[in-house]
Formats: structure tokens, sequence, C-alpha cells
């Protein structure tokens, strides 16, 4: 049997032409409209908080740390090594669980850091949003010291529930995240200081809650 290709058929390949080529322009505009507004948003909420003389910000965590937390990874996690009078400084990955407000990581029991955060669980993790190769929408505009307790996870359901969440934020390197010898570890952050590219300092407590 003989089939023509009539008018029907070429304005049906041309509409899906079309639609196949506008569609990704439209979402990427939109993209792009919705970053733009959010870091307008995010400057105008450090510029109107600049003024030494404004009020602590109030738990929650803010929406500007909560967006740096869900867009980034990588955190340098601080601690005390008590035995030797000193501090230890551990690149992490982390993931940001916003339901909860908490942050969780891994690491392997046989290193320093997790004999350290057995003795003391207070931490701290200083995270930016510079350009780290990743394919997250980084501003580079951002840094945030977040102090907080670390608690290693030993209830196992617990400790999978979490392992699995770091898991799907960090797809790339299940090295560090799966195994009998990897600890899951859950940051329950106290204080945040919030620093933009222009130096301007703010401040967070989750204990101004009872002031508020």
């Amino acid at each position: 049997m003989v089939t023509s290709s009539g008018p029907n058929t070429s304005l049906a390949n041309v509409t899906i032409t079309l639609t196949l080529f506008i569609l990704p322009i439209i979402y990427l505009s939109h993209k792009q409209r919705r970053l733009a507004r959010e870091r307008q948003e995010e400057r105008s909420f450090l510029l109107s908080l600049s003024n030494p003389t404004s009020p602590p910000l109030r738990p929650p965590l803010p929406p500007i740390v909560r967006r740096v937390l869900s867009r980034c990874r990588f955190a340098y996690l601080s601690t005390i090594d008590v035995d030797a009078n000193s501090s230890h400084l551990s690149l992490m990955r982390f993931t940001y669980l916003p339901e909860e407000e908490i942050i969780v990581m891994s690491t392997n029991r046989k290193t320093k850091k997790y004999d350290i955060l057995e003795k003391q669980s207070g931490v701290s993790l200083l995270v930016h949003d510079f350009s780290e190769g990743d394919s997250r929408e980084l501003t580079g505009e951002y840094s945030i010291t977040l102090n907080g307790n670390c608690s290693v996870i030993r209830d196992v359901e617990s400790a999978e529930r979490y392992r699995a969440a770091h898991l799907r934020n960090n797809p790339d390197y299940p090295q560090f995240i799966i195994g009998d010898d990897i600890a899951i570890l859950r940051v329950d952050v106290h204080s945040a200081r919030i620093c933009n590219i222009n130096d301007q300092v703010i401040k967070w407590n989750v204990n101004d809650r009872s002031k508020s």
C-alpha cells in the first residue's frame, strides 16, 4: 500500500519541530526569571537587616539560609580535638533536610573526626555557594557559618532513612555513604552567621525563639 504525505502530515511535523525547539527556551527563560527573583529577594532581605539596630532573626531558619543549604553540597566541618588542644577541619558532603531543619553527613568510623565526635558534639560548619563544579545554581554571593550539635545516629531505622536521603543528594559518592563502617551524622543547628559578598553579616540564633 502506498501512502502519501499530505499537508496535514507536514503541518504536524512542523508543529512538533517548533514545540521541541520552543519548549526548552520557555523553560530556561522561566528558570532564569525565577532565579533572578530569588536572588533579588535574598539581596533585599540582607539589605533590610544590615542596620545594626535591626532585631535578630527568629527561628525557623530564614529563607536565604534554606536556599543556600538546599543548592550546596560541600561544607567545611570544624571539630575540637580536646586531647591535642587544637581544631580539626574536614571537607564534607552534606544534605539539608528542610522538613526537619537538620543537616545530614556521613563519615568512616575509622577516622579522627569520628573519634572526636564520640567525645564532644559541638561543631561548626562553613557553607558557601561559590562555584564548586556542581550542577546546582550557585551565585558566589553568600557564605554561612553554622554552629550546632553533631550526633552519631545509632538507631538503625533513622540511620538508614538519613543515609538514603544523603545518597539521593550525592549519588556519585556512595563510597562515602554506604558501608558497615560508615556512620551517619546529624547536625542540629542552633546559630548561624550569614555573610554576603559585600561583607554584610546577619546573625541567627535558635534561642531567640523565646524572645519572639
